[in-house]
This record gives structure tokens, C-alpha cells and sequence, in this order.
């Protein structure tokens, strides 16, 4: 299987783009056919006052987007550092300013499900202050363990560590203590979390990050990819400014919400075909409380 996949990591590194793309488009239709239901019924509750075809539309292209994401996430460890520089980018505001992630202090960095998020890995590697901090993620191990491997391995190129949510959490507290970062995403399906509103429907949300930061008195950073182009992205930053979990919970999904709303190219930047809305009004799920 390892072999398989280095082949074909290969292959999207070395051949023109184009073969990249068609692959996303190809595993798009995989995707679309998988998940249209549940994409579209997240779509139609979330903008009710959008037509079918705006709806087929974005889903579609959000599934693309998906796919390219997983694509990137195989070819990446056969990219070179030059063609990493090239594709992606820091804006200013994290380097500099109110939004920066640099400083001594530990921050807490609230990660939203955006399509190329696979490319934020490499922050470390993008800036020499930034990379000489530690840099803990909260994460999923996937299934399959030769693509666990790889992923992994793809993921923590640069010097970002990740730790399983299974067994993560006290290190990703430490981290924070310590003066370094955190990444935890904060708009992931939970049957753990506490119940709020989310684009005019309840959901489940973790508090996990907001926790850490009210602990730690940490600043807390909205980080995220802003897409650019096919394997392109811009990194970005934004303080929130709430000091307590609920406050953070609220005005980070709340930024996220705003930022679907903007446009159709942020919204189709989301992963649809994630089902967050899933546990919003199971009966174990307590509403968002001080």
C-alpha cells in the first residue's frame, strides 16, 4: 500500500498540474455521489433564500475543493521547498500587528474547516520566529494505517506535532503553558461538546479551545487558509477578543458564520459534506453555558 501511495504522490508532484486537477474533478463525482444528500440539506438550511441550482453549485464545488485538499495532503512530502514557498504565502497580519502569532506567550489557534487547511502545516517552515515555537495539533488518525503514515508524516514535514485526540489534550494544555501554540478545530461534529445556534440551526460545538485559553489567560487566533488558487493559499490570522470559553465559542463560530455568508467563493471554501449539524439536538447535549 505505501508503495501505491508514494507512486502516485509522485505522480500529482511531478506531472503538469493538470493531472492533478482532473483528479479532483474525477474524485469530486466520487464525493458528490457519496455525500449529496447530506451536502445538499446542509446548504438548503443554511442560505434557505438560495435556489436548487446555487445549492448544486456550491456543492459541487466544494467537493472539488475537498478532493483537492486530500489530494495535496498525498503529493506534498514530493513537493520541493521552492515550489511550497511558491504556493503559499503569509499575509502581514501574522507576522505583524494585532492578529500576529508571534510573541512569548502561549495562544490558543481555533482552526475552521476550510478545504486547503492541509497547507497550514508548513507555517513553521514559512517564517523563522514562527518556526522556532512549538507548534501542537489536536487531530483525527485516519483509518487506514498506511495512509495514517504518510499523512502523518506529510503533516509534521515542517516541525508541526501532532497528538491524537485520544491521548492529546494534556500535551496540547502543556504546550499552551509553555509559551507555544495550540491548534485545535473548532467546528468538527461532536456528541462531547455543548449545545448553540449555527447558521440558524442548533449544533454541537467543542469548547475545548475556549477552555484553554480562560486557563491560560492565552490569546486566542481565528488561523485559516485563504485559497488562492488550485494548491494555493494565503495564511491568515484574527484575534478574538472574548477572555472566557463561552465568549471564545460564540464569537469564533460566530467570525465563521459571517465568513460563509460573505461570498460564495468563502462558502464554497467549507467542508459541507462534513455533517456538523449531526448531534445538535441529542438529548445528551447541554446548551452553551457560563
Amino acid at each position: 500500500m505505501r508503495i501505491l501511495i508514494a507512486t502516485y504522490a509522485w505522480l500529482l508532484a511531478s506531472l503538469p498540474e493538470t493531472f492533478a486537477r482532473a483528479n479532483a474533478w474525477g474524485l469530486s463525482w466520487v464525493l458528490w455521489g457519496l455525500r449529496r444528500k447530506i451536502i445538499r440539506r446542509n446548504l438548503a438550511a443554511s442560505f434557505p433564500d438560495k435556489d436548487r441550482a446555487w445549492v448544486r453549485r456550491i456543492g459541487r464545488l466544494s467537493c472539488r475543493r475537498t478532493a483537492e485538499m486530500g489530494l495535496y495532503a498525498i503529493a506534498s512530502p514530493r513537493l520541493s521547498e521552492t515550489e511550497i514557498r511558491a504556493r503559499i504565502q503569509l499575509h502581514p497580519e501574522v507576522l505583524e500587528g494585532p492578529n500576529s502569532l508571534r510573541g512569548p506567550h502561549g495562544q490558543v489557534l481555533f482552526v475552521p474547516h476550510f478545504t486547503l487547511m492541509e497547507m497550514m502545516t508548513t507555517v513553521k517552515f514559512l517564517d523563522a520566529d514562527l518556526g522556532r515555537r512549538d507548534w501542537v495539533t489536536l487531530y483525527r488518525p485516519l483509518d487506514l494505517a498506511a495512509a495514517e503514515v504518510w499523512v502523518k508524516a506529510s503533516r509534521e514535514r515542517f516541525g508541526m506535532r501532532l497528538v491524537s485526540r485520544r491521548e492529546g489534550f494534556g500535551q496540547t494544555m502543556q504546550a499552551v503553558r509553555d509559551g507555544q501554540l495550540a491548534i485545535i478545530l473548532f467546528d468538527q461534529s461532536t456528541h462531547l461538546g455543548a449545545q448553540m445556534t449555527f447558521m440558524g440551526r442548533p449544533v454541537a460545538t467543542t469548547d475545548l479551545p475556549g477552555i484553554i485559553a480562560q486557563r491560560f489567560k492565552a490569546p486566542a487566533r481565528i488561523f485559516w487558509a485563504e485559497r488562492t488558487g488550485f494548491w494555493r493559499c494565503r495564511l491568515r490570522s484574527h484575534a478574538l477578543t472574548a477572555t472566557d470559553s463561552v465568549g471564545l465559542t460564540l464569537e469564533s463560530n460566530a467570525w465563521l458564520e459571517a465568513r460563509l455568508r460573505s461570498s460564495d467563493e468563502a462558502c464554497a471554501d467549507w467542508l459541507w459534506a462534513h455533517d456538523r449539524w449531526k448531534h445538535g439536538q441529542a438529548p445528551g447535549i447541554k446548551p452553551l453555558q457560563a
